[in-house]
């Protein structure tokens, strides 16, 4: 049997790694179990945006706290950066004018830099998108993209190895049980021991969780990117935009632009390519002109209500869920860190975080609706 860590850490994903960077700050002897090395899993897929457009409190908050790490990630890697370039969403109906000016005013209550844009302000601010349909936008001038997400997690897991963590390079396949509490985990190899193990396995979470009797709601959610080149001006579409209702969104990053249809995705990638081409032009008419170059797919990991479930689930001690992020935990895991860090230490959590507890499965939950 191993010595036993103070907390093992089942993932090096940016969520798994972020954690081990609080809790060796903190002073902990941290284990991070991955086989694959970090940013192998949901983190691989990443495209990097952070943005604090929720309608949930929490995240909104945890987005909002995360900014000032992500605005110094040069700070362990001069490569890194972090680009202001802006969040736009784009509504059609006045209902949605209704409902975008509602969630402009609950994010400014949670102290979000974030307005509501007319029609001509939105063509002021992106001049390529001439869609006439657009009757309003909601803005987040301080959100923007990461450059190298995948570096920026293999910085962050760096930075706690040089603090005092273990990286395992072992597949973590069973929770280990003792008297009812979660001890650590098991691998091919051995066992692991650990006073708190932290749960951040991304897509092999709900069966490792089920090993200990724990049944997680979650389920993989594909997501898939249409990569392109030949940008027709060199500001085609510096801001990201989307449009729900529509389906759709893009991002122009440096010389190349990428975007997602957002409904339900067809089987091919020629059908993908299309969607994505004829919802796009209503919104940005050069999109037509533009070559791809690749189609990349990924899935998140959800949850029924697309929020994260981050807890210590009072039936099994010993253990803290950080999982469920439905592929946006890139931009909340530095705040979400201190969060997991609490739980795993037994001390009063930074948050309330009622709308990440798993038991809030047992009723009715608030689902978050400014989902991408």
């Amino acid at each position: 049997m191993n010595t036993p860590y103070d907390v093992l850490i089942i993932g090096a994903g940016i969520v798994g790694a972020c954690a081990a960077l609080e809790l060796t700050r903190r002073g902990q002897r941290v284990a991070v179990l991955e086989a694959e090395g970090p940013a192998r899993g949901i983190t691989r897929w990443c495209p990097g945006g952070v943005r604090q457009q929720w309608s949930s409190d929490l995240n909104v908050q945890l987005v909002r706290d995360s900014l000032p790490f992500f605005r110094e990630i040069h700070t362990l890697d001069p490569a890194l950066r972090f680009e202001d370039c802006g969040y736009l969403f784009v509504t059609h109906t006045e209902q949605g004018v209704e409902h975008m000016r509602q969630l402009v005013e609950h994010q400014r209550c949670n102290g979000v830099n974030a307005r509501l844009l007319t029609p001509d302000e939105v063509r002021a601010l992106c001049p390529h998108l001439s869609d006439p349909s657009v009757t309003a936008a909601s803005y987040g001038p301080d959100d923007g993209f990461v450059n190298d997400p995948i570096g920026l997690t293999r910085a962050i897991l760096e930075a706690a190895l040089r603090g005092g963590a273990t990286l395992i390079a072992e597949r973590a396949t069973a929770l280990t049980l003792e008297g009812g509490r979660v001890v650590g985990a098991r691998t091919e190899q051995r066992e692991w021991r650990a006073t708190v193990t932290v749960l951040a396995a991304g897509h092999g979470a709900r069966e490792l969780a089920a090993s200990a009797g724990l049944d997680l709601p979650l389920h993989a959610e594909e997501r898939r990117l249409h990569f392109l080149t030949g940008l027709p001006a060199a500001d085609f579409c510096t801001t990201f935009v989307a449009s729900l209702e529509k389906r759709w969104a893009g991002k122009q990053i440096g010389e190349s632009f990428y975007m997602s249809y957002l409904g339900e995705l067809p089987e091919d990638d020629a059908t993908f390519r299309e969607l994505t081409f004829q919802q796009g032009e209503q919104l940005l008419p050069g999109v037509r002109q533009l070559q791809t170059t690749r189609v990349v797919h990924g899935f998140y990991s959800s949850t029924p209500d697309f929020q994260a479930i981050v807890d210590a689930p009072s039936e099994l001690p010993g253990l803290v869920l950080s999982v469920g992020f439905n592929g946006n935990g890139f931009m909340m895991a530095p705040a979400n860190a201190r969060l997991v860090a609490a739980l795993a230490l037994g001390e009063t959590p930074p948050y309330d975080h009622g709308d990440y507890r798993l038991a809030r499965f047992t009723g009715e939950v608030r689902r978050e609706t400014a989902v991408i």
